[in-house]
Order: structure tokens, then sequence, then C-alpha cells
């Protein structure tokens, strides 16, 4: 089993990579960055033929989905599984038109990921049920492009999901993300993932600033 990793995240490609030798040991990974890269492999002799793709929809060089259009020119013929931060309904509606076969948020579970991959690998497709539903219009759009498809926490006004205000308690209470992955049943990555999305919702530097700017706005529990 052959399997192309295309993320310009190297901490998720390496959580990847052993999420699927974990639960998958006949895989063979070949990973890239950028669309750049991607070029450059196609270019090589001796590509191999690859079983599966698993590609950020926003690679570095190119709009999103335009590494959907480069495997096309590359000859790389194999089931695309898009894995993103993203839930967005219109982006799972053109990769899935683009030929994606399945929409993942990263914020999976590594088993839950691994398990679902397998099911791409052998022709069948995957996207959440939230994702899913919101792309046949049954439900509504989230306030904000949130990860892993959890609704708008009540009390954030919109601003940040239900698990991010999660997260976001735990790093008030000074938790490390290996702390805050093991309390709420995650992978470090995931909560590394959380973090960078919240400090960016609130324009904070860094955690300190966003745990100040939380309470400022009363996101935090304790006020």
């Amino acid at each position: 089993m052959r399997v192309l990793v295309a993320d310009d995240h190297p901490m998720y490609r390496d959580a990847l990579e052993l999420y699927l030798m974990r639960d998958w040991p006949q895989a063979s990974l070949t990973a890239v960055g950028s669309l750049e890269e991607l070029d450059v492999l196609a270019q090589q002799p001796g590509t191999p033929d690859f079983d599966l793709v698993v590609m950020d929809w926003q690679l570095p060089g190119g709009e999103g989905g335009a590494g959907m259009d480069r495997l096309d020119a590359a000859g790389i013929d194999a089931p695309v599984a898009v894995v993103t931060g993203h839930d967005d309904a219109a982006i799972a509606r053109e990769a899935l038109t683009r030929g994606a076969c399945a929409f993942l948020p990263k914020t999976l579970s590594s088993v839950a990921l691994v398990q679902m991959l397998k099911v791409v690998a052998v022709g069948g497709s995957v996207v959440p049920a939230d994702v899913a539903l919101r792309m046949a219009g049954a439900l509504p759009a989230p306030l904000t492009a949130p990860l892993g498809g959890a609704s708008a926490a009540p009390d954030s006004g919109g601003l940040l999901t239900e698990r991010e205000c999660q997260v976001l308690e735990h790093l008030a209470g000074g938790a490390t993300n290996k702390e805050i992955g093991r309390l709420l049943d995650l992978q470090e990555v995931t909560i590394k993932l959380h973090t960078r999305r919240i400090l960016r919702k609130l324009g904070a530097k860094n955690r300190v600033e966003a745990v100040t700017r939380a309470r400022d706005l009363g996101l935090l529990s304790g006020g």
C-alpha cells in the first residue's frame, strides 16, 4: 500500500505517518509539503503508482484545491482524501466535485482517521455528517469555519467552537498541550491545531495573550 501525503505542516505529516504505521504497518509513505514539491515528485523517473493520496486542501503555491489539478496533470490516479482544518460545506462540495473521495477534519481521532482512510483506499467515500447536512441545506452554516465540525459554543458568541472553548479553559488553567490532550482524549497535534486556531481568532500572539483577551471577552467560565 503506497500512500502520498501532501501537507505543508511537518508536525501533522509526522503524526499522520505515526498513525498509519501503527495501524496500517504495510503502508509505505511519501510526503510533500507544497505544490512545487508535488510537481518535482511527478517529474522524477520511477515515481510509484500510489494507492491513496492524503492531501491538505490549501497547499503552498496555489489556490485551494489546486493540488487536485496537479495530481491530474501528474497522472497520479489514486483515491484522494482531503484532510483539512476547515469544515465549510462549499469547500467540501468543491473538493468532491474535483474528484476527492473524502473530506475529513484534522481534529478526528487518530483511530477514526486511519479507519476512514482505509475506507477510501478500497474505493469508499467519507464525509462528516454535519458537513454533508450543510451541503444538503439541512443545517445552517457555522458562524465561523471551525475545526472538526463542532458547533459554536453558546457562550462564545460564535467566535470559538465548543471544542476550542474546552481547550481555552485548560490553557487558562496553565495546562500543557500534552496534558490537555490527555484530559480531552485527543492527540497532542490536534491540541496544537486548536490552539493555533484560537490564537488566530482572538488576534493573540501567544497563549497568555489569548487567555487575557478571552477573559476580556467573557469567554472563560470564570469570567
